[in-house]
């Protein structure tokens, strides 16, 4: 990574750490903690938000969880945040918690968005 993009990665992680703090943080909490079972899902590295690549996750930030059949009903339904987030904060929101997980679980779900991402699709 070149310096550049290494600073651009940066204020994109600090814009993300914003936007979660100011949307997110009430129901999936911080950084520490939980398990892989809570509802709504941490985002951190004891959670299951690495399980899912990149496009399924700006998805559900976009979407909601209503209308998503893939994913098991929550107790406490995910509102969209299509009308709330630009593409370019749900881009920093899911830079922001990648900070959190371990180098292996971003690298496995780096691969994940390789193979299921398609252009168009995120």
């Amino acid at each position: 990574m070149t310096w550049p993009s290494a600073v651009r990665l940066a204020l994109q992680e600090r814009r993300g750490e914003q936007v979660y703090n100011a949307n997110c943080v009430s129901c999936h909490l911080g950084p520490t903690g939980g398990t892989i079972e809570d509802d709504p899902p941490r985002h951190n590295a004891n959670g299951h938000t690495w399980h899912h690549p990149d496009c399924a996750l700006r998805r559900m930030v976009r979407e909601g969880s209503a209308g998503i059949s893939e994913i098991g009903r929550s107790a406490v339904p995910m509102q969209p945040f299509k009308d709330r987030l630009s593409p370019e904060d749900i881009d920093a929101l899911l830079a922001y918690i990648k900070t959190w997980w371990l180098p292996w679980q971003r690298q496995a779900q780096a691969t994940f968005t390789q193979e299921m991402c398609f252009e168009g699709s995120a």
